[in-house]
Formats: C-alpha cells, structure tokens, sequence
C-alpha cells in the first residue's frame, strides 16, 4: 500500500522510500523518514497536494510523491 491510498481514518507507518536519492534525501529532511507514524489530514481536490500529519505537524506533498512511499497500516 502506499500514502496516496490511506484512508481518513487510518494511521500508518512507513516502511519504503522512493528509490530516487535527491527526493529521498528531501522527504527525510521533511520529517519521511522510515518507521515515521502517519495520518491523512486533506487530499486537496483536482489532484493537488495531499497533507499529512507526522511529528506534530501538517506536510504537504504531491500525490506523485505520495504514491513512492510504501506504508503499513498499525
């Protein structure tokens, strides 16, 4: 499963990060990192940017981006 797919209601962890380095390296200074719990805050409509809540905080990122990052539902 990947970010783009989690529910509302769900909380997830991350277990895969894309394979690309430099989009790699910024999701982690972004707080992505591996083993990272996290909850869907708002998919914005006409395929925009999806917000998620990690460390205490709300991240923006394309659903592009979204669909490389491997999850497991806790």
């Amino acid at each position: 499963m990947t970010l783009s797919q989690l529910a509302r209601t769900q909380r997830a962890v991350i277990r895969k990060l894309p394979e690309n380095f430099d989009l790699t390296t910024k999701l982690i200074e972004q707080g992505f990192a591996l083993k990272t719990e996290v909850t869907l805050a708002h998919k914005a409509p006409f395929n925009g940017p999806i917000a998620f809540n990690l460390h205490g905080t709300k991240i923006c990122i394309a659903p592009s981006v979204a669909q490389q990052i491997g999850i497991e539902i806790v």
